[in-house]
């Protein structure tokens, strides 16, 4: 801000000191300029516009990832500004001083910066009003401490002391991109300790905002993952399908009953299936749209329709079956069966798939797609957050690897782990969000 100050254009009532050699202007002269100018002055002197602020950090060698965390805080700064507004409940901007408590920079969560009506960033009222110009001077030299403590804390960022960009292997990262710059930050490989470090010191809504993302942008990623992996196309067919059933699944308000153990993707009814535990709940609305259901019969089985692990149950007309003490850890797959059987002899037969996690997360409990946007979940923790993401960037390293020495195929496609089945393109899916998410 400060340095920015320098650059806006002066105003006739202004112009006599900033004609001045920058040495002339001691701290008495501009302690006494400041006293002079008007509220409305003061306010109109401490603005700076969206994209003044993108031109002066892209002189400052701000990567593009580097500069995405910049556009995300201006936007953060953008929606706290307006809650102050809406507090105010209209009242005019330029109000009284504020006290010395509230002067105090630690209990701001911006460092003092807020944003006008129209989006404008400037510093809070209690900042601008006072008469005092060491209050101001304080707001600035916090902020190059700030600035400090960040060189320090990440020596490899960019934004200053001629550290440059890097200009990395990958091309073509997506529609309108092509090469992307990025600074050696961002480029080398951070340990789950420094990342986990960065992520206690962002506040809630910034840490909210970067596991969330517009969709066309996730998509461009996840066809960059394609590419880099080299998937054929029935397995890009099968993870968009499954990315296509999360949106769904959102907008028909149907909440999966995922367990730690199994996934349960189907919605023929409800199913919860735990290692030694099943619960089955079909809805109510499926007993009443049609009173002619003599009884149900529910079973167990390792394939479709099979009752080899849980004999076929008569549940009379009952909703929801709670079945404990079941050894469930033996095979990959369980299929749960219904049978609803009609007063006239008919039976109607309904099955959903549990697949076994082993200790993975599951897609629907990690992964929400909607309104335009795809939003993740930490999980357990951010620390398990970021070692899933590190396993799946080492497992696309050895992938490279295995490319580069081994080449068996005539077309030069290498063998892949492929998403050939609805588990394995859901697996892939979260693998690859999980890395998107932890790179913005």
């Amino acid at each position: 801000m400060p340095s920015m100050v320098a650059e806006a254009p002066p105003s006739n009532s202004s112009c006599a000191i900033w004609s001045r050699r920058r040495d002339e202007i001691t701290f008495d002269r501009l302690h006494k300029f400041w006293s002079a100018l008007s509220p409305q002055a003061r306010h109109e002197l401490l603005r700076l516009d969206r994209q003044t602020l993108i031109e002066h950090a892209r002189k400052n060698l701000y990567c593009s990832r580097c500069n995405g965390l910049l556009l995300e805080s201006f936007s953060q700064i953008v929606m706290y500004g307006k809650s102050l507004h809406q507090e105010s409940s209209g009242k005019p901007r330029i109000q009284e001083v504020e006290p010395d408590d509230v002067q105090d920079l630690s209990v701001h969560p911006w460092g003092g910066l807020s944003t006008t009506k129209d989006g404008i960033l400037t510093l809070l009222d209690c900042f601008i009003n006072t008469n005092s110009l060491h209050v101001l001077q304080n707001v600035f030299d916090s902020s190059r401490v700030r600035e400090r403590e960040r060189e320090m804390l990440y020596p490899d960022a960019c934004g200053g002391a001629g550290r440059g960009w890097i200009s990395p292997v990958i091309a073509n990262y997506g529609r309108g991109h092509g090469t992307r710059d990025t600074c050696a930050l961002h480029t080398a490989r951070l340990s789950c300790d420094t990342l986990e470090d960065f992520w206690s010191a962002l506040a809630e809504e910034t840490r909210l905002s970067l596991l969330h993302m517009k969709e066309e942008d996730f998509i461009e990623r996840l066809m960059h993952r394609f590419d880099s992996k080299r998937f054929c196309r029935d397995c890009r067919r099968n993870v968009i399908r499954e990315f296509k059933e999360l949106k769904e699944l959102k907008r028909l308000r149907w909440e999966p009953r995922c367990t730690s153990w199994f996934c349960v993707a189907d919605t023929a009814f409800q199913c919860e299936v735990f290692e030694d535990a099943v619960l089955v709940d079909w809805p109510q609305s499926f007993l009443d749209q049609d009173r002619s259901y003599h009884h149900f019969e529910w079973a167990i089985g390792t394939d479709e329709g099979k009752s080899d692990i849980l004999e076929f149950e008569d549940v009379g007309i009952n909703g929801k079956v709670h079945r404990k003490g079941l050894d469930l850890d033996q095979f990959e797959d369980y299929f749960v069966t219904l049978r609803a059987w009609r007063l006239d002899g008919r039976c109607a037969e309904f099955c959903v798939k549990a697949h076994a996690l082993k200790g993975q997360s599951c897609v629907h409990r990690r992964l929400i797609v909607g309104d335009g946007f795809v939003t993740i979940t930490k999980g357990e923790s951010i620390r398990s957050f970021f070692e899933h993401a590190e396993e799946a960037e080492e497992e696309d390293e050895d992938d490279a690897m295995d490319r580069d020495g081994n080449d068996p195929d005539v077309d030069g496609a290498h063998p892949q782990k492929h998403a050939k089945s609805p588990e394995l393109a859901r697996e892939f899916l979260l693998d690859a969000a999980t890395v998107i998410f932890k790179e913005q």
